[in-house]
């Protein structure tokens, strides 16, 4: 069932699934699309992910894949709960 997305909707899907629209569910991906196809608003939010996602293609690299087990690891020795810290990168990976 597709429903209607609003340009705030279509901010927190693409924050999501990222700004390629190919790789969304079907359930979101065509309404987000009728929306960039009728307002300019939506338009210029996808226009801003993708630089955004072409910006950080061109800084080099990738980090380490140990790099998230270490911040997660010092973020055990700070004060916020460990279950908080450990549902978060959970969720990440």
């Amino acid at each position: 069932m597709n429903t209607a997305v609003s340009p705030q909707d279509l901010q927190d899907l693409i924050d999501r699934y990222g700004e390629d629209l190919t790789l969304w569910p079907m359930s979101h991906r065509i309404p987000a699309q009728e929306l960039i196809d009728e307002c300019q608003e939506a338009r210029d939010i996808i226009e801003q992910a993708r630089a955004l996602r072409r910006a950080l293609r061109g800084m080099g690299d990738r980090a380490p894949d140990c790099f998230s087990d270490r911040i997660v690891a010092l973020a055990l020795e700070l004060d916020p709960p460990a279950e908080d810290i450990v549902w978060l990168w959970k969720k990440a990976n």
